[in-house]
């Protein structure tokens, strides 16, 4: 059976990989974007700002080291109280302290005079300095072996401009939306601070010793869904594609479920209070669920969330993830990600009539050590905001002409030093949307493309 999976596996990859024609990591250089191996299992576990993040595999010594440790354990009872239970002789989860400055600075080409970029997100100001993160983390990591119980937590803090794009109803906005605990300035019409200050992660976590040992999350976390992350140095751009802005929540709030039936499989499920939602706000509970398999050469990965997202809970919204990744010789990684969402009745039509909203994308990415202290990478998206639900948030047909938003990023990770990545890059968007009264959505909507030149510096600590 395992047999057929893997062929399957390996079937899917080459498929993919047939219609893309680029793409790759920087692997030992820097903390890049989360693969889909990292967002099912070590994404809300960072305790080190220094550990590679791409297709981690276990050493002979290390996979012998476990093979002894597991045989010390088999004599004993799982879970069992004494001096000769498991519980004393395998792994504890080890505590961490760590987190990173990021700052950085995006010129923009139209110098627009509103100073802020259009609709990219985080490093949305124009020509203009911005401390995106200062974030602390803190914690406990639960042990990953199956010989017995193990208790952690984690605590995010973040304090600066990317504060915005990572509140949560019922925490650092109200139930419905308004301002709550972070000022009023330039942002969203005058009525939001530029920076201010967010929780992103506030959890407690068990491992329980079934099977190959289930983990049990519950509180406040990171979604699964999305290639790229909220964590600046897990990510080789400094600017975001509109799938990760638009496209896929940041925060769930609730508890999540992992369990890995075998070294290539892991299986993720959990309830939610919905997209980026601390409290359940209209009585409505979310479904999210993921799945991996991953191989040394290349994963496959999917990821839904599936709920009630308006305030009365009587709008359902689906939302899907799909990553592959495939390594290219030794210098070069591809990814492919796509992303798919629907709301029910989010849509008025020419007869204002109510229809469902959809959005649906298609990014790639490509990444090419050159050295390790340096790499260079390539990202082209495709976002189809069709009912212009997403971005503009006016779903109304008679508003806009238009759907289509696209990006070319080229950027640069330069490492040195252990502590200090410097991300640098050049971006190209371009839209045939046109909302009514408009000439493009770029330029304070004045123009239909936009060019920018930015550049952050990572400080880990």
């Amino acid at each position: 059976m395992l047999r057929r999976l893997t062929t399957a596996t390996l079937a899917i990859s080459g498929l993919l990989a047939s219609f893309t024609t680029t793409l790759l990591n920087a692997q030992d250089l820097v903390r890049e974007a989360p693969t889909a191996s990292t967002w099912l299992t070590d994404q809300d576990q960072y305790p080190a700002l220094n550990q590679d993040p791409y297709y981690t595999s276990f050493s002979d010594e290390a996979a012998e080291a476990v093979e002894i440790q597991m045989a010390n354990c088999d004599s004993c009872e799982t879970g069992a109280s004494g001096s000769g239970s498991c519980f004393g002789k395998c792994g504890k989860g080890s505590w961490f302290f760590d987190g990173w400055l990021d700052q950085g600075y995006t010129a923009n080409a139209d110098h627009p005079a509103s100073n802020f970029n259009g609709p990219l997100g985080f490093n949305d100001r124009a020509d203009d300095y911005q401390m995106n993160q200062l974030y602390l983390s803190f914690g406990k990591n639960v042990a990953d072996d199956s010989c017995g119980w193990d208790y952690g937590f984690r605590t995010d803090v973040l304090y600066g401009s990317d504060y915005f794009f990572l509140e949560s109803n019922g925490l650092e906005r109200h139930d419905n939306g308004t301002r709550h605990w972070n000022g009023t300035g330039p942002r969203q019409n005058n009525s939001r601070a530029l920076y201010g200050l967010a929780l992103p992660q506030a959890y407690g976590e068990v491992f329980v010793p079934v099977g190959s040992g289930l983990k049990v999350k519950m509180g406040h976390f990171y979604s699964i869904m999305g290639y790229e992350s909220a964590m600046a140095p897990e990510n080789f751009f400094y600017s975001h594609s509109y799938t990760y802005v638009y496209g896929n929540p940041k925060t769930n709030t609730g508890f999540l479920t992992t369990y890995s039936p075998t070294t290539c499989l892991t299986l993720q499920a959990g309830m939610t209070n919905g997209w980026d939602n601390f409290d359940n706000i209209n009585g409505s509970y979310g479904f999210t669920f993921g799945a991996q398999w991953k191989n040394d050469v290349s994963s496959l990965s999917y990821a839904m969330h599936n709920g009630n997202e308006d305030p009365n809970g009587d709008q359902n919204r689906y939302s899907h993830t799909i990553v592959y990744t495939r390594k290219m010789g030794s210098r070069w990684n591809y990814t492919f990600e796509h992303d798919f969402g629907v709301q029910q009745d989010a849509f008025l039509d020419s007869s204002f009539m109510n229809a469902n909203a959809y959005y649906y994308s298609i990014t790639n990415y490509l990444y090419y050590q050159w050295s390790n202290e340096l790499s260079f990478g390539g990202r082209f998206e495709w976002f189809c905001d069709e009912d212009n639900w997403r971005i503009q948030q006016a779903p109304v047909q008679l508003l806009f002409t238009g759907r289509n938003y696209y990006d070319i990023t080229l950027g640069a990770n330069w490492r040195p030093s252990k502590n200090v990545l410097i991300r640098p890059e050049v971006r190209y968007d371009w839209s045939d949307l046109n909302p009514l009264g408009t000439t493009g959505v770029y330029d304070d909507f004045t123009k239909d493309d936009m060019y920018t030149f930015a550049l952050d510096v990572v400080f880990s600590f």
